[in-house]
């Protein structure tokens, strides 16, 4: 059970994000679009990652085999999402470093305070939450691949060209270097 409380999207702690998820699989056409809104502008704003955007890339993916989540314009529009994700996981040719604090208890700390504007003028955590965001892109790509693969199969072309473009954009993620 993701604790969405402790991560981030673009306009603070991801507390609303469960909700939007559950749209996605409802029968509500207004709750649903909002959902993909929310999708679209607070869990992968402009192309940014943040700490909310791998799981609920994971949970938008395990949606793609929902039996409920059957109408192929929404099939093609998470599927892009997900592209969106792979994108950001090769966002930066960078190195990313690991942060040199406990950035756990420095989140915790400033949503204790009720400071969510703390996080956001605190250059060294805002940049080490960006990396935690961007490797855990990188980290879940495999899983984003075999949701795509397997969409490849899909009857709709539309959902086929956006399965191809999710595999595209998967290609273009460096792996994870594994550690000793």
């Amino acid at each position: 059970m993701t604790e969405y409380a402790a991560l981030l999207h673009a306009y603070g702690p991801a507390v609303d994000t469960p909700g939007h998820l559950a749209a996605l699989a409802g029968d509500d056409p207004t709750a649903r679009a909002t959902a993909l809104e929310h999708l679209w502008s607070a869990i992968i704003h402009q192309g940014t990652p943040w700490t909310a955007t791998p799981p609920v890339a994971l949970h938008v993916a395990a949606l793609l085999a929902d039996p409920r989540v059957t109408d192929p314009g929404l099939r093609a529009e998470l599927l892009n999402f997900l592209a969106a994700v792979a994108e950001a996981g090769s966002s930066t040719d960078r190195d990313l470093p690991e942060p040199d604090f406990d950035v756990d208890a420095a989140l915790a700390q400033a949503l204790a305070d009720g400071d969510e504007e703390g996080i956001w003028e605190d250059g060294r955590l805002q940049g080490a939450l960006y990396v935690r965001a961007v490797l855990g892109c990188r980290q879940i790509v495999p899983a984003l691949l075999a949701t795509a693969t397997a969409a490849l199969s899909d009857p709709s072309p539309q959902v086929q060209a956006a399965a191809a473009r999710t595999i595209g954009a998967c290609g273009g993620v460096a792996p994870l270097a594994r550690r000793s």
